[in-house]
């Protein structure tokens, strides 16, 4: 069976975890501090604070903005459930909004959600395609910048907003096993955030307990030496899967395929959605999946006809491997089942 996801962990990421443990220092060390130091240098920021997850992250951006109880803050319907989770951890209350046909928020989707108790609007851009965060700044409140799945080009893809989130989790482009960063362009977000993680009375709040090992952020450090060649990699599949798509006249919604996606996942847009392809498929050996498991306005008991592009994209969309540890095999399997998506 050919998983939906799959890390790529090589002989290089097995020595460089093995050095670590026997090295002796094997938690939250210097490996992390240096982690911290290479992630944040490629996204553009001025530092990272690495965290157990990207979740943690997520609820440490939130701490450093000081959002607690009765704050509200915007997120999308169509996103992880984990993101809201992390809003409701501090306190705060989720007001959620519908998404373009693109997968990611638009600013016109949150203009009429924006109140007084409005404290931050987190904009995750899906499946590492980018949200216009210049936009929402224009709304002039804390733009967290979710970029769990969008973790991308050096010398292209840079963070916009003041505060960003990255996930490292095995499903992501880049792993660490598990783990999450918050990055900044602000020193003072930096400096504040390594007090709630690292526990300090300046830091005004209870502790994150949420810390990156060394091992962890030995794997991170490995996969990052060699990123340009899974993001390569990414790309080809990529094109392979869309010269065929372009073939069966399969219509991919607004989606750019431009050589500074990292291809995180390759969202299809098809009538019938999972329900009437996951069986064809795995027969084929193949698993895809819905692009996100739930809409979060489920969870609370809110109407779909208020997310109706949401409730039509988690209907119709699925989700393709596509990941640098498929084998040429694999890809070629995959793509000859495409054509199962022209009718």
């Amino acid at each position: 069976m050919i998983l939906h996801s799959k890390p790529w962990i090589t002989e290089e990421d097995l020595k460089a975890v093995e050095e670590t443990l026997k090295g002796g220092m094997i938690a939250q060390g210097q490996t992390t501090k240096d982690f911290e130091t290479v992630v944040s240098d490629w996204v553009g920021a001025v530092g990272g604070v690495a965290v157990a997850s990207g979740s943690a992250a997520l609820q440490l951006a939130l701490l450093t903005l000081d959002i607690a109880k009765n704050d509200e803050v915007i997120l999308p319907t169509y996103v992880c459930e984990s993101v809201m989770e992390a809003v409701v951890s501090v306190g705060a209350k989720p007001i959620l909004c519908d998404v373009g046909y693109n997968w990611v928020m638009e600013p016109k989707n949150v203009v009429h959600k924006i109140s007084p108790n409005t404290k931050a609007i987190i904009v995750p851009h899906m499946y590492g395609i980018f949200a216009d965060i210049i936009a929402f700044k224009e709304f002039n409140i804390p733009i967290i910048e979710d970029c769990a799945q969008a973790f991308g080009d050096k010398s292209i893809d840079k963070i916009t907003a003041d505060i960003a989130v990255l996930s490292f989790h095995p499903t992501k482009c880049l792993t660490s096993g598990e783990g999450g960063m918050l990055v900044s362009l602000k020193n003072e977000h930096i400096q504040k955030a390594r007090l709630i993680r690292d526990g300090s009375e300046l830091a005004n709040t209870m502790r994150l307990i949420a810390p990156l090992s060394d091992i962890q952020a030995a794997l991170g450090i490995s996969q990052l030496k060699r990123y340009p060649n899974l993001l390569k990699r990414r790309r080809e599949i990529a094109g392979k899967y869309l010269t065929t798509l372009a073939a069966i006249s399969l219509k991919l919604v607004n989606y750019d395929a431009k050589a500074s996606s990292m291809f995180f996942r390759l969202p299809l847009k098809v009538d019938g959605g999972l329900d009437k392809y996951q069986v064809s498929f795995f027969e084929k050996g193949i698993q895809i999946r819905r692009g996100v498991d739930k809409l979060l306005h489920r969870f609370m008991g809110l109407n779909d006809k208020n997310f109706p592009v949401s409730v039509e994209l988690f209907n119709q969309t699925i989700s393709i491997p596509i990941y640098p540890a498929l084998s040429d095999d694999e890809v070629n399997r995959i793509n000859k089942a495409l054509y199962l998506l022209n009718g």
